[in-house]
């Protein structure tokens, strides 16, 4: 299992949910219904589901999430994470960590950051679920293939596939491949290098964290787009991006359902 790690308070970073970080529990979700464990946490994985459900299109959250996991490692570290329940990419879990991710504070940059992270992980089941990837023994991407992620190979059509072939051709994708072959072995080295990429090509990322990999590129510039102003004449390869989704019908009309469920944070 993968999961894709959303970090945001701290300059670039890699880190990934694990066994390590403290899990204040795991609840089962059927048909996008929260399942009690009949514990004390129970009330606080209940406003964090609730809110997560009524924020985004419920036949894309009712047909993937399966379960929700509640962590905390502290104040701005890891603040959520999706990860793939099987192979076939049609179950998933949202992990999310309980300081980073709270809807009952007053603090209204909290709020907002909340909300980022959410949409950014929603971001990833709309890119990742199975209509978008399929499962694959491939190891090693040729030229003019569709794109190849831990997941599976994306579908030629699919909005990742498509991000790739416009944003990611030549020597970006080049240099990501070398980075990832040769300084991913540690993270602090993995860390260096992916930000040095960021620093060389940074009018081309709407954040350090979109260089991480094309996946996470495309939910950060979905964030932006979802929560940022249409740019009528875009310049910069990160503003490209951001409009990139214009071109959906289904993107935009999620769009604008999002922003209508998000406004009383972002107010």
């Amino acid at each position: 299992m993968k999961l894709i790690i959303v970090s945001f308070f701290v300059t670039f970073s890699l880190f990934h949910y694990s066994s390590g970080d403290e899990k204040i529990g795991a609840w089962s979700i059927k048909n996008g219904r929260f399942i009690k464990n009949y514990t004390e946490n129970d009330d606080l994985a209940a406003l964090h589901w609730k809110t997560f459900y009524d924020m985004f299109p419920k036949p894309i959250v009712k047909k993937y999430i399966k379960k929700l996991v509640l962590i905390s490692d502290g104040l701005d570290e890891k603040t959520g994470a999706l990860g793939a329940l099987n192979e076939k990419n049609d179950k998933w879990q949202l992990v999310l960590d309980t300081l980073d991710v709270n809807f009952r504070t007053t603090d209204k940059r909290r709020l907002r950051e909340s909300v980022y992270t959410l949409v950014h992980e929603f971001g990833h089941l709309l890119t990742l679920n199975s209509t978008q990837i399929r499962p694959t023994s491939k190891k090693v991407q040729e030229e003019g293939e569709p794109y190849l992620t831990i997941e599976g190979e994306t579908y030629k059509n699919s909005y990742l596939n498509k991000f790739v072939s416009l944003f990611w051709k030549g020597k970006l994708l080049e240099k990501w491949d070398v980075i990832k072959e040769r300084h991913c072995f540690t993270e602090e080295s993995c860390v260096e290098k992916l930000f040095g990429l960021y620093k060389e090509n940074y009018s081309e990322f709407v954040t350090d964290y979109a260089a991480e990999s094309p996946e996470e590129d495309i939910v950060e510039s979905w964030t932006f787009f979802v929560l940022k102003k249409k740019i009528k004449n875009p310049k910069t390869i990160a503003q490209k991006k951001i409009n990139f989704f214009y071109q959906f019908p289904e993107l935009v009309e999620y769009r604008r359902q999002i922003r209508l469920n998000t406004r009383y944070y972002l107010h």
